[in-house]
């Protein structure tokens, strides 16, 4: 399984008129069962004030339905906790608890932002043919 960063949604739905997206891209290569969303990135998509266009919020509806929804739970907490206590450098609540969901899952995560996760014990990241 692949869990997809907040961020290869967002590229998605800047980009998608533009050509290929990363979401695209792996959507191509792994089939959809196989991919999924922290509900951390359902919050963190609402955050963009974008959400409050009618016509937009549809958009990232039918982007990330498709997506399996991966629950935050106790032990993925616990682990995003633990890995904000002892990271070397500072990281942010939902960096830290999609990287927990991809460790507790046994999934890869796709981000377009690995210095972000660089050096969590445990956390593999999805290699992309190209990059």
């Amino acid at each position: 399984m692949v869990i997809l960063d907040t961020n290869i949604i967002i590229d998605h739905l800047r980009f998608s008129t533009n050509g290929e997206t990363a979401l695209i891209n792996i959507a191509k290569k792994i089939a959809k069962e196989n991919v999924a969303i922290s509900v951390i990135t359902v919050q963190e998509l609402y955050e963009g004030k974008s959400t409050k266009d009618k016509q937009k919020e549809d958009y990232l509806l039918s982007t990330i339905t498709p997506l399996k929804i991966l629950p935050y739970d106790y032990e993925i907490a616990q682990l995003a906790g633990e890995i904000a206590r002892d990271f070397e450098q500072s990281i942010e609540f939902a960096d830290a608890a999609i990287a927990a969901t991809a460790i507790i899952n046994g999934a890869f995560l796709y981000t377009l932002n690995k210095k972000h996760f660089q050096g969590i014990v445990g956390l593999e990241f999805w290699q992309n043919s190209g990059e």
